[in-house]
């Protein structure tokens, strides 16, 4: 080594910088943090500012009872508006600004339906004939209460409640129950007898009786029951499947007939082909022979 090189030294490593900060969350006077949501289905008010995003995912067995009324009722009601989880505007009595609530599901039988709508406008449109409200033990005294009442006073025909959980409410001892509804008073809908030897709620507006098909797990607590209901057609005496069910079998229906119509393509493909070979191999024989004929006979 050189003597240069000899007079070498390293620089001492640079101190490591500083961890970034990450700002962290503004909260608003008086709210709670930024990332809390509204508690699911809130009191009605008026929507000024409008109120974006306020709805919080629910659980099962609230969202399975809802997800399945929506999609057989569309798909009993094709023409209708049938609708869950929207913000339905409407105006109370005395009251000039337009207030909100979101039905769990609702039927609207004169209106046609349309496409994805971000709202109902009660007002505009008319109130649903129908509402169904799934009871949780965060909503259950607002579904009861506040929401029942609004139904009441906007025009709504029938509201149906379902106790999805199966558990025991204040207030509540039946799993499925429901009104009919005029301005001045509520009358209970009726019961109805079903073929499978379960009693259901009878629903003059959509003429369809719904029920509590299951209670799972059946031999736990009645703390942990999920509770199913289901949709029935005394027309046809048949449950009315889902929507989605229903598409997935008519599609898997279809596979299987084009399937069919495939092999039996392929069938009288292969009996043509053999009938043509069989045609050829006798004109073949009929070739030869007449060779030999010719042979026998001579010039």
């Amino acid at each position: 080594m050189s003597e240069a090189s000899s007079d070498f030294h390293p620089r001492p490593p640079l101190p490591a910088a500083p961890p970034r900060r990450v700002p962290r969350p503004r909260r608003a006077k008086g709210r709670g943090p930024a990332t809390s949501a509204p508690p699911d289905d809130e009191p009605s008010h008026p929507l000024d500012p409008p109120l974006v995003d306020v709805r919080i995912p629910v659980k099962e067995p609230h969202a399975a009872a809802t997800a399945y009324s929506r999609n057989c009722l569309r798909h009993r009601f094709p023409r209708a508006q049938v609708g869950d989880d929207l913000h339905m505007l409407f105006s109370e009595p005395g009251n000039e600004t337009q207030s909100r609530l979101s039905p769990d599901v609702f039927v609207a039988l004169a209106v046609p339906r349309r496409g994805t709508l971000a709202e109902y406008d009660a007002d505009r449109l008319g109130p649903p004939d129908f509402v169904l409200e799934v009871l949780s033990p965060s909503t259950w005294r607002h579904d009861l209460e506040r929401k029942l009442d609004c139904y009441q006073r906007i025009g709504v025909r029938e509201c149906l409640l379902f106790n999805a959980t199966g558990k025991d409410l204040p207030q509540v001892d039946r799993e499925l129950w429901g009104f009919s509804l005029t301005p001045e008073r509520r009358e209970p809908l009726g019961e109805a007898a079903l073929p499978n030897g379960e009693r259901g709620v009878y629903s003059a507006v959509l003429g369809l009786v719904a029920y509590v098909a299951k209670r799972t797990p059946p031999s736990g607590p009645r703390e942990t029951w999920a509770l199913t209901m289901r949709w029935h057609d005394p027309a046809t005496a048949a449950d009315i499947p889902d929507y989605e069910q229903s598409r997935a079998g008519e599609a898997l229906a279809r596979a299987g007939e084009a399937q069919a119509r495939t092999g039996e393509s392929r069938a009288w493909a292969e009996a043509r082909a053999e009938r043509a070979r069989a045609d050829a191999s006798q004109r073949r024989i009929e070739e030869l022979e007449e060779q030999l004929r010719r042979l026998r006979d001579g010039p």
